[in-house]
């Protein structure tokens, strides 16, 4: 197991991870220690719980954000996908209808040209 020290709003905290992913926790920590320092801007040194709490508040409200904005950009694929589906369906229907008529036309001509070679 490995461990990493990171500093977020002046404080160092040691964390353990696994081996590999210390500069993700890293990277992790310092954009968590942007967000509490930003907290601490707009209202002040009022303690680092509060802070951490307010970070990882506006943290998950944008990642709700996101995910709700990534379900809507799905849904409307899939919908799509589901237009593009029907309009090939019917695309194929068609041409099966077509090929079917084709094939039932021939096939009257074969017995025509046969019951005409038969009387001859």
């Amino acid at each position: 197991m490995a461990k990493i020290s990171v500093d977020i709003n002046g404080r160092k905290y040691a964390l353990g991870c696994n081996e590999g992913e210390q500069d993700r926790l890293m990277r992790l920590g310092q954009k968590l220690d942007e967000r509490v320092k930003n907290m601490a801007t707009q209202f002040g040194q009022i303690g680092d719980l509060r802070l951490f709490v307010m970070a990882g508040l506006t943290m998950l409200d944008e990642l709700e954000e996101m995910n709700k904005s990534l379900d809507k950009e799905v849904d409307k694929r899939i919908g799509n996908l589901r237009k593009e589906a029907a309009s090939a369906n019917k695309s194929a229907a068609n041409a099966e209808n077509k090929a079917i008529k084709n094939l039932l036309d021939a096939a009257k001509k074969i017995e025509k040209l046969a019951a005409t070679l038969e009387t001859k």
